[in-house]
């Protein structure tokens, strides 16, 4: 069996060492994924993605250094809980470089953790301004902090939510999103946490659904379909995977970081 698998593969090298340019370059860009506005995805699209994204550059240019390091200054203020500091530093690196949002997505973080609610929510529209197509979770913290100021969440719940990023532990983290979805059930976040974090595909599935169906932001909307494309993948129903991020990738309010995964998790798949 084993010289008949070599040969075997030494017959199917040969064969692909025959290939004409032109059938190697239809091989890369064979379609993925087509929609019903004729949008396509080809392996060639996808060929260098990587599902990363670089939140903290600026554009084509290099950080100022002085901003940078006032910005890394005020980040160890805000973990030390000397959040006056912390917010002195990162408006001086705001002064010097206004259009890099990093400093004003954390200096919104650093008012929210000081409960001080109203410029949390300052300044995460600000950061959104700079960065409309997602930057971290701003989307997820508008969206929260949104509900809250209209009554629609309780005042608090975004920070509460945000104890499940810092639980040590699974268990810890799978308490506080379940406490948050029955006492606030139409909160989308919660239930994109479960989506993620429980282990039985029916349970994750359930959550899914009842994420996508409270009006979630786009960020939680996009971890939702991937959470669900995946475990469609692992059921074995690879073209209703390939559908759902194919049409995740074209939605017209779909986050950078979300538009990421998608693609990575696309080629992924069509590799299989």
């Amino acid at each position: 069996m084993k010289l008949l698998r070599v040969s075997y593969f030494l017959v199917f090298l040969t064969a692909l060492s025959c290939q004409t340019d032109s059938n190697k370059s239809n091989t890369m860009n064979n379609i993925i994924f087509k929609d019903k506005n004729g949008n396509t995805i080809s392996t060639a699209d996808l060929e260098n993605v990587t599902g990363e994204v670089r939140y903290e550059i600026l554009g084509d240019r290099p950080i100022d250094l002085r901003a940078n390091q006032l910005h890394q200054e005020g980040r160890e203020l805000g973990a030390a809980g000397k959040y006056e500091r912390a917010i002195l530093k990162l408006n001086e690196a705001i002064r010097i470089e206004p259009e890099w949002a990093y400093p004003i997505y954390d200096l919104a973080y650093t008012y929210l953790l000081m409960e001080d609610f109203d410029n949390a929510y300052l300044y995460y529209q600000k950061t959104n301004q700079l960065k409309p197509k997602g930057f971290w979770t701003v989307k997820a913290a508008l969206y929260s902090l949104e509900g809250e100021r209209s009554g629609i969440f309780p005042k608090g719940l975004y920070l509460y939510y945000l104890n499940i990023e810092w639980a040590e532990s699974r268990d810890e983290k799978i308490k506080i999103a379940r406490i948050i979805v029955e006492r606030v059930p139409d909160y989308a976040p919660a239930w994109k946490e479960l989506a993620h974090l429980l282990e039985d595909s029916s349970e994750r599935l359930y959550a899914i659904e009842q994420g996508l169906s409270k009006n979630p932001d786009p960020e939680t909307k996009g971890m939702l379909i991937l959470n669900k494309a995946s475990i469609l993948d692992m059921q074995g129903k690879k073209d209703q995977a390939i559908q759902l991020l194919g049409e995740l990738i074209f939605s017209p309010d779909v986050s950078k970081g979300s538009l990421e995964l998608a693609k990575f998790s696309l080629k992924r798949i069509s590799k299989k």
